[in-house]
């Protein structure tokens, strides 16, 4: 973030806070780019990605971010490509904003062969990883399921009772509860998927779920996503003959004469939704995923007699039913593998094209996006020999990051490399500004979305506080009663409302993922909904001055409280990095925000007169300390 930009995005943001007076609530919406990720242009580019050795094949199979800073890949890495049974072994890889690193390249302690399909994040520090590990001497012997776990510090890999298969996808909607999909395999069967699984985690284990019986021989399911608790789709393949491997078990499958699968999870049991049927020769489905309950994608493949790719496919859920959507072909015999959405207007897929019949060539990497009515491809780099994307993920307001891996010429020592691709979303088209009236009464400017107001509503309390969701496509109210409202995208996930309380609310923060919100009150109790963790409260200290706001850390794993005196207290993964009364300052307005950096290493204390002090990364960008305000400071926000 350019300093330009910030000096000029928190001066806006003060001189919002002091034209709306005592009456309105401020908050600042605006593109969370990185630092490093600054002066990417808009559009896909590949990015530096690491590997654990040129002479290593490394491949990135899938990835998912929490924010811009944050972001995990997972795949394969095979560490003597030119030995005829050489195994591969779990790669996990981290991006911090700035690079790519590995962060594990080694594999369970004492496996033959490991790799890792999928991953998602709850918060920065609740994270799974979910594939498939080789222990048995033989060849042939049977691979078991993979589940690890990221707690903030390190991954540990958690048992689970899948003794024969595979996990190819997780997905997550809290920290007790997430699915996993994959296939069940055979010992001296190559690997390939026998029947679907499907495994819960409601919090302390993972314990297989009761599925619905296809009617098929065979089946697998490469992909899970949920909306709700209550709202999962499961998609796959399932038919008369088995899928066997291409690259690796699940992708670049071969699929001759089965049909797309998919599966649905209503809060009591999983059911198989009707699809149309998409070819002749058939067809698979590798990616799910939903902009919305009624909005929901699913990418795959229609398939030839051989069973290779025959042309990309592309389902969609709109409430009520699954149809096949028109979709453009880069060429003959493409495929698209996985599917993100930033909205049910903005979608991306990513693919390859290139096979030649039998499933043989150098395949190329490609892009396609959903605009409200059209999917379309769109302009990305490519690699001169061969490029192969298999996973994509989105973050609101910023762009995508997509993963894979490529290779720079065709012999028959090729050595393929990790692959990433970044989207970053034109800054200019999303800077904006809410504001919020004690009455509910909601204002925009720039680009940020109107999604409705409490405005002519009698209320039992104030308008305190306000949050936009992460993709700015809604937002939340709360009153000083603990009263909760939300429009747009923002999803009602509890409140205190009818709650008797000590001290009257005083603000709100959503969480930087998505699926819930904190409450603070004046006493610095935090109330946390949704999939927000608690990560502790001042509610039974006996403070100096009362609570005034709080602030979250990028990953949503802690959060800061400030008090009128200019005291901070943090929790969770966020760092104390000092505090007013720590410097000593004791005569001085009022404090009345707190406001963090991108990075969650810095943030800012501003009170009543504009005063401005910065602790940690934070830069002080100048203040309104001494200039004539017709109303005193209520709010501050980052203006990224």
């Amino acid at each position: 973030m350019s300093q330009t930009l910030s000096r000029r995005l928190v001066r806006s943001t003060l001189t919002a806070a002091v034209a709306a007076g005592t009456l309105l609530v401020v908050t600042v919406t605006a593109t969370p780019t990185a630092t490093a990720a600054a002066a990417v242009p808009s559009g896909w580019s590949i990015v530096p990605s690491a590997n654990t050795s040129p002479q290593e094949d490394n491949a990135l199979i899938r990835d998912t971010c929490t924010n811009a800073w944050n972001c995990w890949a997972v795949g394969t890495d095979i560490p003597d490509p030119s030995a005829q049974n050489s195994k591969p072994t779990a790669l996990i890889e981290h991006w911090n904003g700035a690079a790519w690193s590995v962060t594990s390249s080694s594999g369970p302690p004492g496996s033959r062969a490991s790799a890792l399909w999928d991953v998602t994040c709850v918060t920065g520090s609740d994270c799974w990883a979910v594939g498939g590990v080789q222990t048995g001497q033989g060849q042939k012997s049977a691979p078991s399921a993979l589940t690890e776990h990221w707690n903030g510090s390190s991954w540990t890999i958690v048992p689970n009772p899948v003794t024969a298969g595979y996990f190819f996808a997780v997905t997550c909607t809290g920290t007790a509860d997430c699915w996993a999909t994959g296939a069940t395999t055979v010992a001296g069967d190559n690997g390939d998927a026998v029947d679907g699984i499907i495994d819960h985690w409601d919090g302390s284990s993972w314990s297989p779920a009761a599925l619905p019986d296809t009617g098929a021989t065979y089946s697998q399911l490469m992909s899970v996503t949920c909306t709700s608790a209550s709202n999962c789709w499961a998609a796959g393949v399932a038919g008369p003959n088995q899928v066997t491997s291409g690259l690796l078990p699940g992708i670049l499958p071969k699929v001759t004469g089965d049909q797309a699968l998919v599966e649905h999870w209503d809060g009591a049991g999983w059911s198989i939704a009707d699809l149309p049927q998409a070819g002749p020769s058939g067809s698979y489905l590798s990616g799910v995923t939903c902009a919305a309950s009624s909005e929901c994608w699913a990418v795959g493949s229609t398939t030839d007699a051989d069973g290779d790719p025959a042309g990309a496919l592309v389902d969609r859920w709109d409430g009520s039913s699954w149809s096949t959507s028109p979709s453009p072909d880069p060429a003959a015999n493409d495929l698209l593998t996985d599917v993100s959405c930033l909205s049910a207007t903005a979608c991306w897929a990513v693919g390859i094209y290139g096979l030649v019949s039998g499933g043989q060539g150098a395949p190329s990497s490609f892009v396609e996006q959903w605009n409200g009515s059209t999917w379309s491809v769109q302009p990305s780099p490519d690699v001169t020999a061969l490029g192969y994307l298999n996973g994509v993920a989105c973050v609101g307001g910023t762009g995508c990051v997509a993963v894979g891996f490529a290779g720079t010429n065709i012999s028959n020592s090729l050595t393929v490399q990790t692959m990433v691709e970044q989207m970053v979303l034109p800054p200019a088209g999303n800077q904006g500004v809410l504001l919020a009236g004690t009455d509910g009464g909601v204002f925009t400017f720039g680009t940020a979305r109107f999604a409705g107001s409490l405005g002519g509503m009698r209320l039992d309390a104030p308008i305190v506080g306000m949050a936009p969701t992460p993709d700015d496509g809604g937002y939340w109210l709360v009153a000083a009663d603990g009263g909760v409202f939300s429009f747009g995208d923002a999803t009602f996930y509890g409140s205190e409302g009818s709650t008797p309380l000590a001290k009257p609310i005083v603000g709100m923060a959503a969480d930087p993922n998505g699926g819930g919100y904190w409450l603070v009150a004046a006493d610095g109790g935090v109330f946390s909904f949704g999939a927000s963790p608690f990560e502790g409260s001042t509610g039974g200290i006996v403070l100096a001055a009362p609570v005034v706001g709080m602030a979250t850390t990028p990953d949503g794993g802690g959060y800061w409280l400030v008090a009128a005196d200019g005291g901070v207290f943090s929790f969770g993964d966020a760092d104390y990095l000092g505090s007013v009364p720590g410097q000593g300052i004791v005569h001085h307005p009022p404090v009345v925000g707190i406001a963090a950096t991108p990075g969650g290493n810095g943030y800012w204390v501003v009170d009543q007169d504009g005063g401005v002090y910065s602790y940690g990364d934070a830069s002080f960008l100048g203040s309104l300390t001494g200039t004539p305000l017709s109303a005193p400071v209520t709010a501050v926000a980052d203006g990224l």
